[in-house]
């Protein structure tokens, strides 16, 4: 058969015809027309961008009889040889079966003969990362020291995995993916040359599925021309690769916002009895929800999502329905389902469980935010102590145990007119358990804190514990005593914490240091041993200052908000340990 796929019909000839890497076919050119070539030069980047081309059109360059500024003719006797690869001036290896010493030490030796046909000699090894530790020594010397009129040309996806003796004896020119529009232009303008008409629907996705790869762009469209007839639409697109349709995802917007888990579970099925990929329908529920954030954020940023103008207006009124937290969550679900139902030998099962979570999912929203709707609503600020007659008399409790950081406190609600509203939904608190506190206040102390005799004292431990943080954890174990008139610091430390003490004399200049700056005087500090009473509440004091817990951060935010107290007191709320928050997400 003498058919061509069309990734090699219409492989640049020249320079002007490579799409989207102006920026090194630019510099070549220019160091082509002033004979200005290094002997190696080093192509990366992703898949199918045009590497190898680039090299086969210089090597073409170096070559060609008729050379025009730069740029091979494409037509004379080098040019057409190169290109059918019978030039022997210009050897291809393939590095991923070529990756021994001998290999290498081969080409090492083909080097030292002079050009047979052409005026140069030009080696181009793909994919040059798969070559052996022992194959890269062996390089070096000849990559280092290149006879005359001898050029390397390395191509490769991995560069990280080039040893540094050979990129520093290259050039080096990272290749980009291509944009929608250029590589949208290039398969419409091959699309007319092969005499089939390519509708933008079609286009659209054959540039998506291709995700910036000229080569996998012109497979896709090559496959799509050979089993069709007439324009090429999305309709066509879908069939020819078994692709789940847009518009299934609009449905299944749909069904999230009516929390209709029966409809979004027919769309399984739908999909399960027409033999298409659950796979391919649970990724594209990632971009789904990526596509709803962006228009949720700002309807100017469509231009971003690549779908047809009628479903980004759909999309657009969808998005309305939530919130930029709830897409949030949406997609880190959607992305932790997506990698269950790859890795499951029971897809169909993962992939109805996941949708059913979508569609009873329950909003987020900040307690504190809650607690202030519900002081504008009500109309007057919260009583101080609980009983009827406040905006609390009848209150909308979020469930136990949820989220709450300070100001990043977080409640799962939700409304019977739309998923992802504010307001909350009650929920029955086990019987068995007892409900904790919402606040817990500390207790009062016997006496006076004798920290607080030593004003400044939590200051300096907070100052220490940015650049002396183990000095600074020992200092809180002991009871200070400061007296300005004769410039000294005494902290007395128990019998028991004689380590601690020496790993603070280790550093006491630091601690000097430190000390003369907070108090504005020299200061001398003297550890002693011994009990001084009261050196653990003193401790646990400067704790609750220096590092609080998240319980504690939640009472110190509800004392500076009293419409958040009562809330967090009437719903019962307290915050969940780090290790179980990712379950609340």
């Amino acid at each position: 058969m003498s058919y061509q796929a069309i990734a090699r019909k219409y492989r640049p000839e020249t320079f002007d015809q490579v799409v989207g890497q102006t920026h090194v076919t630019g510099t070549l050119r220019a160091a082509m027309a002033r004979d200005k070539l290094s002997h190696a030069y080093l192509f990366s980047g992703p898949r199918g961008c045009g590497k190898t081309t680039v090299a086969r059109l210089l090597a073409k360059a170096i070559n060609c009889q008729t050379n025009r500024e730069g740029d091979p003719c494409g037509v004379c006797d080098t040019c057409t040889a190169i290109a059918k690869g019978s030039y022997l001036d210009v050897l291809e290896i393939d590095a991923a079966s070529n990756t021994g010493v001998d290999n290498i030490r081969e080409l090492r030796d083909m080097a030292q003969y002079s050009p047979s046909e052409g005026s140069s000699r030009v080696f181009i090894i793909d994919e040059v990362h798969m070559l052996s530790k022992g194959a890269f020594n062996a390089l070096l010397k000849i990559l280092e020291e290149p006879p005359n009129r001898v050029f390397f040309f390395f191509a490769t996806t991995e560069p990280n995995k080039i040893p540094r003796t050979i990129l520093s004896r290259c050039q080096r020119f990272d290749f980009r993916l291509l944009t929608r529009d250029e590589l949208g232009g290039r398969m419409q303008d091959i699309a007319k040359s092969e005499g089939v008409t390519l509708d933008e629907t079609g286009l659209r996705l054959l540039v998506s599925l291709a995700e910036g790869s000229v080569r996998d762009g012109l497979s896709l469209l090559d496959q799509v021309i050979a089993g069709c007839e007439g324009t090429i639409t999305e309709e066509t697109v879908v069939s020819a690769f078994g692709l789940v349709r847009s518009q299934l995802f609009v449905e299944l917007n749909e069904a999230i916002i009516a929390k209709d888990a029966a409809r979004a579970l027919r769309l399984v099925e739908s999909l399960s009895s027409t033999g298409q990929s659950l796979d391919a329908f649970a990724r594209g529920v990632v971009s789904n929800f990526r596509n709803l954030m962006l228009l949720k954020i700002d309807p100017e940023l469509a231009k971003m999502v690549d779908l047809p103008p009628e479903q980004i207006e759909q999309l657009g009124t969808q998005a309305v329905n939530f919130s930029e937290q709830d897409l949030l969550a949406l997609i880190d679900r959607a992305g932790q389902h997506f990698e269950r139902i790859h890795r499951s030998t029971q897809p169909r099962i993962m992939l109805e469980a996941s949708l059913v979570e979508y569609c009873r999912f329950e909003s987020r929203i900040l307690l504190s935010d809650l607690a202030h709707r519900l002081e504008a609503l009500s109309g007057n600020r919260a009583p101080d102590g609980g009983g009827g007659g406040g905006r609390f008399a009848a209150p909308a409790p979020v469930a136990p145990n949820s989220s709450a950081n300070g100001n990043g406190m977080q409640a799962r609600t939700a409304s019977a007119s739309s998923p992802m509203s504010a307001s909350a939904q009650t929920a029955a608190p086990r019987a068995a358990a007892p409900r904790p506190a919402a606040v817990v206040k500390p207790a009062p102390m016997a006496g006076r804190a004798a920290g607080e005799t030593v004003p400044g004292w939590t200051q300096l431990i907070d100052n220490l514990m940015a650049i002396k943080p183990a000095v600074a954890a020992c200092l809180m174990e002991g009871l200070p005593s400061l007296n300005l008139d004769e410039g000294r610091l005494t902290v007395a430390f128990e019998q028991d914490k004689q380590f601690k003490v020496k790993m603070v004399e280790g550093q006491i200049s630091a601690v000097e240091e430190a000390a003369s700056k907070q108090f504005g005087c020299s200061v001398k500090v003297e550890l002693v041993l011994g009990s001084q009473g009261q050196v653990r509440e003193v401790k646990e004091e400067i704790r609750k200052k220096v590092a609080p817990t998240t319980l504690e951060e939640l009472t110190k935010a509800c004392a500076k908000d009293p419409a958040l107290e009562k809330l967090v007191e009437t719903l019962d709320g307290k915050p969940l340990h780090e290790e179980d928050r990712d379950n609340w997400k």
